[in-house]
């Protein structure tokens, strides 16, 4: 039930979710992924890895009146953290009570989720495990705990079957933009780790998580850096990455060329901005592996302008001013709960699940008070449950025709400035010509520096 629960939240949630990858299908398997969001990471990959799995999860949510039953449905193992027992004076009082001070006292106090790991392995099953510790807002793989390999390990040296061995499934999660409403997902099942020996070392198993993870995520020092590049890969493909390891590879071969010049990557975020603030992105402007191609904006105007007009815009503004409050509410109070941007994206997801549905309920009555009294002949209960229906089916609608035609708005801002601005227009599009001509000739350059080699 929580599979096909987290399965259709993950597809409102994301536009465009992009699987790559083979990953590992049997049972006794730890699946390792990094922790970029705090509640939209299970969410995925209890919705669309190919298995049941089993999350662990910090002893607090327990504490959670709802996240205590949601836990309950997907069989979830209760671990404690280091930072949340700091936060637990209660925790610490009995830690100085019992002397235990020893270095392994965390292990000590998981003894009993490391059994229930053992056991959930040596039955079969597969856990979820975030290494990393935490969730967080940087877009690099923190450092990694040790707990998955000593888990795998106890469960190796209790298993009597000589052919039993624990595999361990790193799963790669990236977002395009973690904290807004339908961006883009990108999963990527890495090449399996196969531990078939409790002599194994923690480190080597721990090192190669880390090496397996790496292979799949392209790593940044800062959010900017990491949406400059995703604007070179459309500036170069004319589309968005097909997955997670495509753009690691992307970014590999020819960070170091981009790198070394500055000035470039300077025009490039500055161009990226400008872009944004119309709502065009690159793949808009180009298309094809290395041709730069400038669209006619009339033509677009005249091709779609009518479906805009009549169609997107109306559906557009009715589901606004259905959901726009709500949304509102939500980010408000997300806000006010905390200002990490990671927090902030789960508060989100975690208000709209009891508000939403509120707001659905709020809207339905309203709508059945007001018609009922034209609408005699038909049952209000009819009416209501009708309405019910329809008001999520506006939001639907909405964000479906918004994203079919969704470079439009954008577009027909720069054609009014091509009509009213003509300097303006010629002065951006020389400055878009010189940029696209600059990354071209790296990538042309790179290619055949590797073609030759």
């Amino acid at each position: 039930m929580m599979r096909i629960v987290a399965f259709i939240l993950c597809r409102i949630f994301f536009k465009r979710i992009c699987i790559s990858g083979t990953p590992y299908t049997g049972g006794g398997a730890i699946w390792a992924s990094n922790h970029s969001s705090g509640i939209v990471d299970p969410a995925v990959m209890l919705g669309l890895a190919p298995v049941t799995i089993r999350p662990l999860g910090k002893h607090t949510l327990w504490d959670i009146p709802v996240m205590k039953q949601f836990l309950a449905l997907t069989r979830a193992i209760p671990v404690t953290r280091l930072q949340d027992i700091k936060k637990d004076i209660k925790a610490q009082k009995e830690m100085l009570e019992q002397g235990n001070f020893e270095s392994d006292w965390r292990a000590k106090s998981n003894s009993e989720a490391f059994q229930k790991v053992s056991d959930a392995l040596l039955e079969g099953d597969c856990i979820l495990i975030f290494p990393e510790g935490v969730s967080h807002d940087e877009p690099y793989i923190f450092q990694l705990k040790t707990g998955l390999a000593r888990m795998a390990l106890q469960a190796m040296g209790k298993a009597k079957d000589s052919n039993f061995s624990v595999v361990v499934q790193p799963a790669v999660i990236d977002y395009s933009e973690k904290d807004e409403f339908r961006s883009e997902l990108y999963l990527h099942f890495c090449e399996p780790i196969v531990i078939t020996s409790s002599e194994y070392s923690v480190k080597d198993i721990m090192d190669g998580v880390r090496e397996s993870l790496e292979s799949g995520f392209a790593s940044f020092f800062t959010w900017d850096e990491k949406r400059n590049w995703r604007f070179l890969f459309e500036l170069a493909y004319g589309r968005s990455a097909y997955s997670a390891r495509e753009f690691r590879i992307f970014v590999e071969k020819h960070r170091p060329d981009f790198d070394s010049d500055p000035i470039l990557m300077a025009r490039i975020q500055t161009m990226r901005r400008m872009m944004q603030a119309v709502n065009v992105s690159a793949a808009q402007l180009v298309w094809g592996d290395i041709n730069y191609k400038k669209r006619n904006f009339f033509w677009i105007i005249f091709r779609h302008g009518w479906f805009y007009l009549f169609i997107s815009f109306p559906i557009e503004t009715l589901g606004t001013i259905v959901w726009v409050l709500p949304a509102k509410f939500c980010e408000r109070l997300a806000k006010k709960s905390t200002s990490d941007r990671d927090v902030r994206a789960t508060m989100k997801i975690a208000h709209g699940m009891w508000f939403f549905p509120l707001w659905a309920f709020l809207m339905s009555s309203i709508f059945t008070y007001f018609l009922g009294n034209y609408l005699p002949h038909i049952n209000k209960v009819v009416i209501w449950i009708a309405f019910l229906i329809l008001t999520p089916t506006f939001l639907a609608l909405s964000l479906i025709v918004q994203e079919s035609v969704n470079f439009f708005p954008g577009f027909l801002r720069l054609a009014k400035l091509r009509f009213f601005f003509p300097r303006g227009w010629y002065e951006l599009m020389k400055e878009w010509r010189e940029i696209s001509d600059g990354v071209m000739q790296k990538i042309k350059v790179s290619n055949e520096q590797e073609t030759k080699s």
